[in-house]
This record gives structure tokens, sequence and C-alpha cells, in this order.
């Protein structure tokens, strides 16, 4: 956590048989005789693969063979549920050899001639360059509407961004841009280099029937750059290998259905592509995924490194929209860390999506699920075969050896760290340490640092080999337990609260009634009452797991909430999985049934046809969408305004078990951590691992509260306590939690202060060409200096502390009195857009100094800025170790100093793209 000091006053088979299934319920209106054409396809490609088999000699064959016809079936399988029932195709293929490792719907991938709408517009941008009718730092502000002749088309980016260049230009898809580009391009340059790539001709794929598309020469046109007109249709075999060989460094392939074992591309073309052109077409490509047309797919939160460019194409004479996406992977690792590009050969997998009756942005959300597939099986297998080289008598052949990971006394846990794509085995109270230090990363009470470390603990001995097909046992997300990877990069250190709830119950589990380990779940905030197992995700649950009531959480954060979705978007997500997809129209989504803890048990989604789903599931397939800041939990109403959806909820995650910000609540007022578990695992008790009897507060009986802890006690009282005074508001973008003594008036004020800050900052982001993607926030208005120090940790001249999206602030009064309210919100709302900007890689003297410059509070720190020059390194010690209030003033001096010479010398807007680099 970050302080903020005072300032001072002033599918599982082979895919031909995929194939068939695919493109004979998708073939309807049409002669079904193309269906046996394409019946011949899968024969073909049945008779090499079984021939193949056939022809293997005995034993094993390559691993990295093996692997590959693996992640081949698992990507078939993926592109198949991803696409649905959507009239379209999903071609898969390895841009380094043109080999073509999944495909649905072969007749429309390789026989259907396609308008390419806006994929064209790389393409356009490599010709414009080649020519010199642009160049890198070539910069136009679009006017949101382009005409020519009698030809017209509106931008469907912001309206508010400054003139871009040609990478912004890729990346906003922008047609202004293009169009114009266009006026000044000749034909005959376009036209070469289409040729160069393809365009125009037959790729040369193995299937009985492939159209060539269409590349008219002499017939320019200007909206032919932004790819409109009639002069152009594509295949998309065609277009997925034409950007493969923009990606690749230049050899166009001959695309091959064929397993990888002795696989040997067939170069057909070399083009040359000067490195810098390359470089800022892939930039583009990235800013698509990172900022531009495809962000909504939110490709860019996988663990990998994509990019890629979506297009909307209208076809010949006709109105409705077709959209595409063409994407491309490569170790998260080997994506440079400026422009976003990596070297040629280590582009690894490229994926075309192609819709009717879409957008481009939809096609770029149904390859999600292909491209998060590839991530899970590339990561498992290289893992698998890290194992088979280097533990040969524990894991034979391909199966991965789990006898010592199944030991319910196990000392050692194997822990995927997914971010760093690493898996490390260390002692499980290091990994316990490492999970309360990630889940309580906000709590300070040690009590319910207790109940949360006993719980992970159980969680750990009762689940251990979860991940045993991977190789490991627990990866670090929240499939898992989110851990915090202590020592392994700077800023990772546990705190001492932590450490001291982890030591002082090393050993201690939850036991049920039958002695056996408890399933002891655990999430952010149950909203009120805690879930039952059965009902929130099937099965029989046990008495421990059937929810219980809290009053504990009830005036905390998260315990209510409100999400506004649109009937677009939410279709749009609906349609990303079979189980909710109702068609290409929405009418009604509700819930059906409730559980008792008040949770959507059963839903109804209403659209072309009707579908009914498990509360759980809409909640897992709306989030994975849309981002998982929407619909928090199962607890929620849904009621309708217009053509949006509004749903009230209350509760953070399943709500299973241990609710943490009950516990939290518990704990302030003196519980013990043995009274906080039996609270939420009743029946359950506390006990040594070694299975020694131990005892347990199985009723509600508080020890007595400790009036020196500068808390107020309260009485407990029939099992319940008096709520906290406390009081919240919110917008879209803020929930504000304060204490009774704000009146609301100041609340709302305090609330539009937030709402017009972040506004203006990101204004003036926009205005330097930056696109932040500001997430919601909460902000917690203390009622005393030591509620904040006790919840923070920080010291009391701090005035306030921010930590992901929450923000700690000292009391309302105090602020104001001293005059640093407005400054304080802004520095700290500036702290976030640049975590956001700089995805957590800003070094602490730039955050500090250019949130002090944005914040305005240059004047106030000027006064304690020393006699000599800091480094930067020498500025970062200081902030990290001062002592009084002093030494950070001096320190938060010294980074605005250096901030100010780096504005003086490049001016604010390269701050800005230095952030982002």
């Amino acid at each position: 956590m970050r302080a903020r000091s005072f300032l001072p006053s002033g599918f599982t088979g082979s895919w031909p048989g995929d194939l068939l299934r695919r493109q004979w319920f998708q073939t309807s209106g049409r002669s079904r005789a193309s269906f046996f054409a394409v019946l011949a396809i899968c024969a073909t490609v049945l008779v090499w693969t079984v021939g193949l088999r056939a022809a293997r000699p005995a034993g094993p064959f390559s691993s990295a063979a093996a692997n590959a016809e693996l992640i081949d079936r698992r990507l078939q399988q993926a592109a198949t549920l991803a696409l649905g029932e959507r009239r379209g195709t999903i071609i898969v293929m390895d841009p380094q050899t043109g080999r073509v490792r999944a495909v649905v719907n072969p007749q429309v991938a390789f026989e259907e001639e396609l308008p390419a709408g806006s994929t064209i517009k790389p393409f356009t941008a490599l010709a414009a360059l080649r020519s010199g009718v642009i160049d890198e730092d070539s910069r136009t502000l679009c006017h949101e509407q382009y005409s020519h002749d009698e030809f017209h088309t509106t931008c469907s980016h912001a309206r508010d961004l400054p003139p871009l260049n040609p990478t912004e230009a890729i990346a906003y898809s922008c047609n202004y841009y293009f169009g114009k580009v266009g006026e000044r391009l000749k034909g005959a340059e376009f036209d070469s280099t289409l040729d160069d790539f393809g365009f125009g001709r037959a790729s040369g794929i193995n299937s009985p029937h492939e159209a060539r598309g269409l590349l008219r020469r002499n017939e320019w046109h200007a909206e032919n750059a932004i790819g409109e007109g009639d002069n152009l249709r594509v295949t998309p075999i065609q277009l997925i290998d034409a950007y493969a060989t923009l990606v690749n460094g230049g050899q166009l392939f001959t695309p091959r259905m064929a397993p990888a074992e002795d696989f040997v591309p067939e170069v057909r073309a070399k083009v040359s592509i000067r490195k810098d052109y390359r470089e800022l077409i892939m930039g583009g490509m990235r800013g698509a995924v990172r900022y531009g047309t495809a962000e909504t797919a939110q490709l860019y939160s996988l663990p990998l490194y994509v990019f890629g460019k979506t297009g909307t194409a209208t076809e010949i004479n006709g109105y409705r929209s077709q959209g595409w996406f063409v994407g491309f992977a490569t170790d998260l690792n080997e994506g440079a860390a400026d422009a976003g590009q990596s070297a040629p050969e280590k582009v690894q997998l490229a994926v075309l999506v192609f819709l009717a009756r879409a957008h481009g942005a939809d096609a770029a959300v149904v390859a999600r699920p292909v491209f998060s597939e590839y991530a899970r099986l590339s990561v498992a297998a290289a893992e698998e075969h890290e194992n088979q080289r280097h533990e040969p008598s524990e894991i034979p052949g391909s199966s991965v050896a789990v006898s010592v990971l199944s030991r319910p006394d196990a000392s050692e846990v194997r822990v995927h760290l997914v971010t760093e794509n690493i898996t490390r085995t260390m002692p499980l109270e290091e990994y316990v340490r490492g999970v309360v230090a990630a889940e309580g990363s906000l709590e300070r009470e040690p009590e319910a640092l207790k109940a949360l470390a006993i719980a992970s603990r159980t969680y750990i001995l009762k689940n251990l080999g979860r991940h045993a097909r991977d190789g490991y046992d627990f990866c670090t997300t929240t499939h898992c337990q989110r851990f915090h990877p202590a020592g392994l990069e700077p800023g990772t250190e546990i705190s001492a609260a932590a450490l001291n709830a982890v030591e002082a119950t090393k050993g201690l589990v939850l036991r049920d009634e039958n002695n056996q380990l408890a399933d002891s779940y655990f999430s952010a905030s149950c909203g009120g009452a805690t879930a039952n197992l059965a009902t929130l995700w099937g099965g029989s649950a046990p008495r421990y797991l059937r929810g219980v009531p809290d009053e504990y959480c009830e005036n905390e954060a998260h315990h209510s909430w409100t999400d506004v979705i649109s009937q677009t978007q939410l279709l749009r997500a609906l349609q990303t999985d079979p189980r909710t997809n109702v068609g290409e129209r929405l009418t009604n989504v509700s819930v059906l049934r409730k559980d008792a803890s008040g949770r959507a048990e059963l839903m109804s989604i209403e659209g072309n046809r009707r579908v009914t789903v498990k509360g759980w599931d809409f909640k897992i397939i709306v989030g994975r969408a849309l981002g998982w800041n929407l619909l928090k939990s199962s607890r929620f109403d849904i009621s309708r305004s217009g053509s949006n959806y509004i749903f009230h909820g209350s509760g953070f995650g399943h709500g299973l078990g241990l609710c943490q910000e009950g516990a939290h609540v518990m704990a302030l007022r003196g519980a013990s951590y043995k009274q906080i578990l039996a609270k939420y695992f009743p029946s359950t008790r506390v006990t040594s691992n070694n299975n020694d009897s131990g005892s347990a507060d199985l009723l509600w009986q508080p020890d007595p509260l400790p009036e020196s802890r500068g808390i107020q006690p309260t009485l407990f009282q029939n099992n319940r306590v008096a709520k906290l005074a406390r009081l919240s508001v919110r917008s879209e973008n803020f929930r504000l939690s304060y204490p009774a003594g704000v009146s609301q008036r100041e609340a709302q004020g305090l609330l539009a202060l937030l709402q017009s800050t972040r506004e203006s900052l990101l204004a003036r982001a926009a205005g330097v060409g930056v696109s932040v993607n500001f997430p919601a926030m909460e902000v917690f208005v203390n009622e005393t200096t030591g509620d904040f120090v006790g919840r923070t940790g920080q010291p009391a001249w701090a005035a306030a502390a921010t930590k992901g999206k929450r923000i700690e602030l000292q009391p309302f009064a105090t602020l104001k009195r001293r005059g640093i309210l407005e400054t304080t919100l802004r520095h700290e709302l500036v702290h976030t857009l640049v975590d956001v900007v700089s995805r957590g890689r800003a070094p602490r003297w730039l955050a500090e100094g250019f949130a002090i410059h944005l914040a305005g509070e240059g004047r106030m720190v000027a006064a304690y800025a020393a006699h000599t020059r800091l480094t930067p390194e020498e500025i970062d010690k200081q902030l990290s170790n001062s002592k009084s209030a002093n030494d950070t003033r001096a320190a938060y001096a010294a980074a605005y100093a250096e901030v100010k010479r780096l504005i003086a010398a490049d001016g604010e807007a390269n701050v800005w793209r230095r952030l982002a680099k």
C-alpha cells in the first residue's frame, strides 16, 4: 500500500469429425451437395491422419509432435464452442509454417469471397509507407465523418482524440485517417502491395474447392483504402495467410491442413518488409487490443502477448455488417517493452474469426476463448515436457505422477506463478504466507488474518493436486487462491501482520464432525448471507456450507452495488457461451428462483429462443465477456430501464464459507479467530493437522472487548452486534463510504469532486493521445485518525493511502481543515491513473512526482526541496525508508523536481508516453 503524506496547510476427438458435424448443420438454405464437398475434405484429412498414425513405429513418438497434436484437438474444441451456432468461421494457424491447426466451417473459410472491411488498413498503411504518402509521424485530426464523391462513412471511435499517427489510426481503425490516405495513394501502389501478400489468387490450401478472391486492378477509389468498394474480396484463409506473412517477417506460406509430425512448410513467396514499417503496424495492432477497437475482448489480460486487428464490413448493396478479427499471440515475455513488437520468429499463433451480422469487436470477443485455451495448454505442455526431462523416474510416458501431492500431510506445495509463467516448489507454510498476504492484503486485524490463514491452510491440504494434470498443485489466480510471491521482485515483502498470523496458527486446520478436513472456502464479501454450496454449484452441501446469516458485513465496502449493462452489451456477452446464447436478439432476462441466501439460483434468458441457466454460471459468463468488475456476485435483482438492464446486488465473490469483510468487523470488535471460524463454518473445529484433539469455540461467546485499542466497543446481543454508524453513496464510477458524522450534503459534494476530478484527468490524458481504462473506485473516509492508522498501517501524518481500487482517507474534517481535501483526492486518483497507464511498472519517484504535478501541489512541496539533487534511485530509497513527515515531504519535493526537469526537456506528453512504455 502506498501512503500519501500530509502537505502543509495552505469436445476430445480429432477435428475432421467436428468439421463434418458443423458443416452439416450450418448449410441450411444451400444445396446439400456443398456439404458432401466438405465431406471429401474431412475424409481426406481423416485418411492422412489415420495413415500417419498407422505408419508410426511402436512406442511414443516425438514429444513436441504429441504436444502439438493434443493442443490442436483442444484448439478445435475451443474454436467450435466459441463460434457456437453463429454463421461464420474460425481458423487457427501456425504463422511460422502455414499449418492450419484448427478450422470451424471450412466452406466459409475456403470458398466464400467476402469484403475485407477495416482488416485491409494495415496493408493500406504499408503501401502508403512504401510510397512515401505517410511516415511514422504523419498525423491527422479525425473529423468523425469521411466523405469522398458518393461514398460516406462515420468513425466509431471516441470523438475527442488528438491528431492520430499511423499506429493510433490502426488501433482506433480511423476511417477518416485512411480515407485521406486513400485520396493521396495511387491504385497501382495499393494493388502491388496486396499482390505481394497473395490477395486475388488462391492460397493453395489442400481443399478441393477454394475461391480465388477478387482484386480488381486499375479501378482505384479512395474508399478502397478502408476496405470498402467492389474492387476487393477475400477468403478467410487468404486473409489470415496474408496477415501471417506480415507478422512473420515476410514468408508467404502455402497453407496446409496437416498434423504437426513431419510437416514441411512450403514458402510460395518472400515479401520484403522494412523492420520499422512492420513494427509500426504491429504497434497499431497491439494498440487495437490494448486500447482500441478490440479492447472490450480483454485479450490483453491473458497470459499471452496478443495483438490483432478488427474489421467491420458491409456486403455489396447490403445493410448487414460483418465482423472480422485477425489476432496473433506470443509468449508474454517476448513482447518488447515499448512498441510491443515481438520478433518475427517468436509469433506463435494466428487466429481469424469471421462473423456474419456482427462487428469486429464481436469477433475479437469470440477469439478470446481460443487464445485462452492456447495459453493454458501451452503452459501445461511445456511443464510436462520439463518434468519428463528432469524427473523421468517419477513421470512415466506422458502422465504426471502426483503421488507425493496426494498426501494429506504433504509439507511441500507446487505452485504455478501465472504471471511469471514458472512453477515453484515451496514449503507449505511459505505458500500459506503468500496466500494470506495476497488474499488479506487490506486486512490489519490479527484475528481476522489468523482465521484466513487457517481457512487457507485447510483449503490447501484438502485440495492438493488440484492441477495434477498440469503438473502442479495450485495456480495463483482466483481459480485456486491468489498468491503474493514474496521476495521475487521489489515491493513483494509480506507484512508483519500476515507473517505473525501464519506463524501463530502454524499447523492449525479446520475439521468437520467426521474429523475430515473441511472445504474451507472464503470470499471477499458474502453480502449479508453466506452461500449454500448445493444451490450455488450443485451437489450436496456439508452442514457447515449451507449458509449462515451475516450481519457483520452489512456496512462494508462490497455490501451493495449497482451495475448497468446495456442490452447490446449483455447480448454480446451471452452469445459467447452456448449455455446463454439465445440468438441475435435479447428480449428479457429474469431470476426464476432464488435460494435461501438471496442468490439467483436459476435464471431465464429470452431472445430468438429461451434458455435457463444457473445464476452463478450467468455471473461467470457475463464477467468473462465484459469484465470481472461487473456482477460481483450472484446475489442480485434485475430491473429494466429502457434498453438497459440494471443489476442491484450485494457481496463480492461466491460467498461460500468465510466472509472476509464480516471477519474483519468481528475481529474489530474483539472476536477471536476461533469465534470467527465457528460463525462461518458451524459444526467444525480448529485442530492441529496431526489430528490431535483441539478445543473449538462452537458457540458465539466473545472475549471481553478491549478498551485500549482506540475503537469504541459495541455490545454483542443475541448473536448480533449493533451496526457501525456508516453510510454510503455512489455514482457511476465511485462508491463512497463515510461515517454518520459527515452530512449527506458533504458526502454528495465529495462524490461530485471525485467524479469531476476523474473526468478532468481522463481529458488531460486523452489530450496527449493516452487512452485510460480507469477502474471504478471505492473511497473509505475514516472516522478518526486512529481508525485510519489501524486500517492502513500508515503513520498518523499520512493523509491518504491507496491500494488497487480502494482509497483510504483521513477524517473528512481533518483534510478540509488543513485545506488539502481536493489536492489529496486528485493526488490519489492520479496514482491510480498512473498505475493503469504504466501497468504498475512506473518507478515510485516518477509516479509520485507526476502525481504532485497533475494534482497542482508543486508549490506546496517546493519549500522542502533539498539543496543537492538526488538521483532517481536515491529518491526511491528515501520514499521507501522515510521515518518522518519531513523526510517524506523532502522525498516528494525531489521526485517533483525530477519530473519537472523531464517536462521541461521533453514536454508533458512525452512523460505520459514514458509511463505507457
